[in-house]
């Protein structure tokens, strides 16, 4: 059975981006800036969302990059932490990690195509649903096609797109401050709401917002000096990633207000309100151009993680092959766009809060396998290693798993059988896997 990153019959993978590459693919699925969520202020109240979009990275962000930044530096393998809870915790838990990322990718990334059709709306008010069906289609097809292309050219249209969208934000909170004029922390919860289950989907969505760490890790054999470029990113995309939630919503609060209308899409009013119908258009292209960025940059990585797990035949080993001129995963590229074009109409906060628990799972296997793995992996090369010797890494873990149930507790009352099916659903996959893996060895062993 070939390891992680050694495909064998499909061909290996070349280092092809640099850390300026890497810098951008990574803020592009670690944020993407806060567009096409505005609508969770009204939910939450403003002074909660401030509150959730600061507290969060520390919660979550920074722990599970602290982790993809330590293991990256031990071992950039493509798989990433797929590969890496494989060799520390066993294949079991290997297989659920790459199930749960599995799943999560579909739940997740399923969105953007019909965010960006939704948002063509703005335009072309008069669509069907039909013609928002094609047109996500052909938002899935072109950014596929570029995927297929190969990593430079997935990174290099991420930090294009990384521009865009992120200067009419730093407009927006330069202009913001200066017209301040309400105080954003107030009303702390939405008055007339459930208190509790606003803080549930508030505190799902800003995990989410800080949930894109790891999946760098699935492409590391693409990256040049991966145990450098890995943690060195991470390092500097982080503070970036807290400032593009935080500092346009701090803003808009602080000097449109209204904040009980605040809807998906309303940067681009607040952009028109703040810097005429220019900065108004600018913000709205730069949510579609946050859509795409995300969605390729989420494509790249899931691509690598479905091309490794086949390459463990956890998967149909035809999906292992590398396209022969631009080493790409190109068939599992494909195996992707056909699913997120039949998956093109989703409620988003149903999907959001089963994501949580999902990508939450393989998150926390992540931090398990850095504690395992510190006792496990000699002859570590230098590089990056979470603070705090024993006990650092110890609360490295303890807090986001004590984030993740508190997210459980409130949200399970409409979500508990769908989010649980979800969780348990791969360990009977595993031994559908198990059993027909045993078949393959007992039919090649008899020769039949």
């Amino acid at each position: 059975m070939p390891a992680p990153g050694h495909p064998g019959e499909g061909g290996r993978f070349r280092a092809r981006a640099g850390l300026v590459s890497v810098i951008g693919l990574l803020y592009a699925s670690a944020c993407g800036g806060p567009y096409g969520t505005e609508g969770f202020v009204a939910r939450t109240g403003p002074g909660m969302m401030v509150l959730l979009l600061l507290l969060a990275p520390w919660l979550w962000g920074v722990p599970v990059a602290f982790a993809t930044a330590e293991l990256s530096s031990v071992r950039p393998v493509e798989g990433g932490y797929y590969a890496w809870a494989r060799e520390v915790l066993g294949k079991f838990w290997g297989f659920q990690a790459g199930a749960w990322s599995l799943i999560s990718s579909f739940l997740d990334n399923a969105l953007y195509p019909v965010l960006f059709a939704e948002a063509l709306r703005h335009w072309l008010p008069g669509m069907t649903g039909l013609e928002r069906w094609l047109a996500a289609v052909g938002f899935i097809a072109a950014l596929a096609y570029l995927n297929y292309r190969g990593i430079r050219i997935v990174g290099s249209a991420a930090v294009a797109l990384n521009i865009f969208l992120i200067a009419p934000l730093v407009w927006i909170v330069i202009a913001g401050t200066l017209r301040a004029r309400h105080n954003p922390f107030l009303p702390f919860t939405a008055p007339g709401t459930d208190a509790w289950g606003g803080f549930g989907a508030g505190l799902a969505l800003a995990i989410w917002f800080y949930s894109g760490y790891t999946e760098i890790s699935t492409a590391a054999e693409e990256i040049e000096r991966p145990a450098r470029s890995i943690p060195l990113a991470l390092l500097i995309v982080t503070p970036l990633v807290v400032l593009s939630y935080a500092a346009p919503t701090v803003a808009g609060l602080a000097a449109v207000g209204n904040w009980q209308e605040w809807e998906s899409g309303e940067f681009a009013d607040i952009g028109a309100a703040l810097g005429g119908a220019v900065l108004g258009q600018w913000a709205f292209l730069a949510s579609v151009a946050s859509f795409a960025v995300i969605f390729m940059t989420y494509l790249l990585w899931w691509s690598r993680l479905g091309w490794a797990l086949a390459a463990d035949r956890s998967l149909p080993r035809f999906l292992a092959r590398l396209h022969p001129r631009h080493g790409t995963p190109h068939r599992v590229l494909l195996a992707y766009a056909v699913g997120y074009a039949l998956l093109a109409a989703l409620d988003f906060e149903d999907l959001l809060v089963l994501d949580v628990w999902v990508f939450g799972a393989y998150d926390l296997l992540l931090l398990a396998t850095v504690i395992r793995a510190r006792s496990t992996i000699t002859g570590r090369p230098p590089g990056f290693q979470i603070p705090g010797g024993r006990a650092g890494v110890w609360i490295n873990a303890l807090v986001p798993a004590v984030t993740w149930i508190v997210v459980l507790l409130a949200t399970a009352r409409d979500h508990l059988i769908a989010g649980a099916a979800l969780l348990l659903s791969t360990c009977a996959l595993y031994a559908v896997q198990r059993h027909f893996q045993r078949g393959d060895t007992g039919t090649g062993a008899t020769g039949r």
